[in-house]
């Protein structure tokens, strides 16, 4: 199948067979990364000790950093190519390619730089004592150092169709990394710093497979060529603009880790310190497929939005909230049930076993709706309204955090677990509310569009048919 008619496809195939195909696909991958995730943290805690996966954990923020960035410049770019692609204009969408790159090397190398030279004082700011901070720093410090491979573009894969090799950015060095974490732990007795190596070296092969995707690779549908690096402004600020919600809401979870580490640290000490470092690794692992279906979803909303196929614009965005809020109610009811064999998987510590149970229940209660804020956020940056994603990113930090501070000071220990809960309702009611006034403004809708490259007069023009009910197509 040719490059073109990959994407094509995201016009003319079943809503429903696509959304499946893009967010499995998408899901799978994010699995794959997340039993890494969960298999690095029985490593350290089976291998070394608790105090080393909880020193693994105080970074964690960084990492989610690090994705922020990349998310960042992801997003973004893979909304306006999407849209170029929908809208007939591969130049557009392989400088847009170039530029997105230009923005990860620039923020990346930064953080570099800055991590790599304060990196003591930042793990204590993180929220680390004085027996987690060596683990933190040895681990932190070669996190920092390769940052410039944290990323493989995989939503701008995505972008063009193309899932396959999306997955494959994925699943090939993710299992190259289980492996030499395995390696460089349990045999080499690297402890922390192996741990770190075996991420960096998955991360750079990840690197390397997104060069040869976009400009290596054969049948490309488009050409990235050596002119387009010159930086374009107009496309930098649009990236920026559409992926900023995005950066939100990384830094906003990254904000929300620290807080709570902190909060831990004052609570609970070390021992509380290493049952959120078990528990919160394997939640964020239970609750991954909610971010694969809103990504898998946002090439599907971006191209027919960019072809003005309201009908299947709404379709794409209904099954993928139905779709977010089933999986966590039965993923709730999973962690209710059986909270004891889920940590067992990663800790084999009786104190982490006993508190761990009651805090994954806790955190289990958030999930079924964990996921509608994420998905529509995700349909506001596939159409370019970049403006409501941030908002609606920035609303949910604001709630998140004082419920968190109010929460632990009332009710200590449960109360930081259940903070998430309580959070999560408001954060569905206002993203509910913004995705009813996003369907009732036909004229910004249509706005965001321009004229259209050729009149297609099967087809209503989006912001009539989605401020009127459903298009022919």
């Amino acid at each position: 199948m040719s490059g073109a008619s990959s994407y094509e496809r995201l016009g003319t195939d079943r809503v429903g067979k696509l959304l499946w195909e893009l967010g499995s696909q998408t899901t799978f991958s994010l699995l794959v990364y997340a039993i890494y995730s969960i298999t690095d943290v029985y490593f350290l805690s089976v291998g070394i000790g608790p105090l080393a996966a909880a020193g693994a954990s105080i970074i964690s923020p960084v990492l989610v950093a690090l994705g922020g960035v990349a998310t960042t410049v992801g997003a973004g770019g893979a909304s306006v190519v999407s849209r170029a692609l929908g809208q007939k204009n591969p130049e557009r969408a392989s400088r847009t390619i170039a530029n997105t790159f230009l923005i990860f090397w620039a923020a990346a190398l930064t953080i570099t730089v800055l991590g790599a030279l304060f990196i003591k004082p930042i793990v204590y700011v993180l929220g680390a004592t004085d027996s987690i901070a060596p683990y933190a720093t040895d681990y932190g410090r070669i996190i920092f150092l390769g940052a410039l491979t944290s990323t493989g573009f995989s939503t701008v894969i995505r972008a063009d169709g193309n899932a396959r090799y999306s997955t494959a950015i994925w699943v090939i060095p993710v299992a190259a990394n289980i492996v030499l974490c395995w390696l460089f732990i349990m045999v080499l007795r690297m402890g922390v710093s192996g741990a770190a190596l075996a991420t960096v070296a998955g991360q750079a092969i990840s690197a390397g497979m997104s060069i040869y995707f976009f400009f290596l690779r054969p049948n490309r549908s488009y050409q990235v060529r050596a002119r387009y690096f010159k930086p374009d402004w107009s496309i930098i600020t649009e990236v920026l603009t559409i992926g900023l919600p995005s950066l939100i809401r990384n830094l906003g979870a990254s904000a929300v880790i620290i807080l709570t580490n902190n909060l831990l640290r004052v609570t609970g000490g070390d021992a509380a310190l290493s049952v959120f470092a078990i528990v919160n690794r394997l939640s964020s692992a239970l609750i991954t497929p909610q971010t694969g279906i809103a990504q898998g979803m946002q090439p599907l909303v971006g191209y027919n939005f960019g072809q003005r196929h309201a009908r299947r614009v709404r379709e794409t965005i209904r099954l993928s909230l139905g779709s977010a809020v089933v999986y966590g109610a039965v993923l709730c009811g999973l962690c209710l049930l059986i909270p004891a064999v889920l940590i067992g998987l990663l800790s084999r510590d009786s104190a982490v076993m006993d508190e761990g149970q009651t805090a994954l229940r806790l955190l289990a209660l958030a999930y079924p709706l964990a996921g509608v804020g994420v998905v529509v956020a995700a349909a506001f940056q596939s159409v370019g309204r970049a403006r409501d994603a941030l908002l609606l990113t920035i609303g949910g930090i604001l709630v998140k955090l004082p419920v968190l501070l109010v929460a632990s000071s009332l009710f200590s220990l449960n109360g930081i677990w259940a903070a998430g809960a309580v959070s999560e309702v408001a954060v569905c009611v206002v993203s509910l509310v913004m995705l009813k006034r996003f369907f009732a403004q036909p004229e910004e809708n249509e706005a965001l569009l321009g004229a259209p490259a050729e009149p297609e007069p099967a087809v209503l023009p989006v912001g009539q048919a989605i401020g009127s009910g459903p298009a022919a197509e």
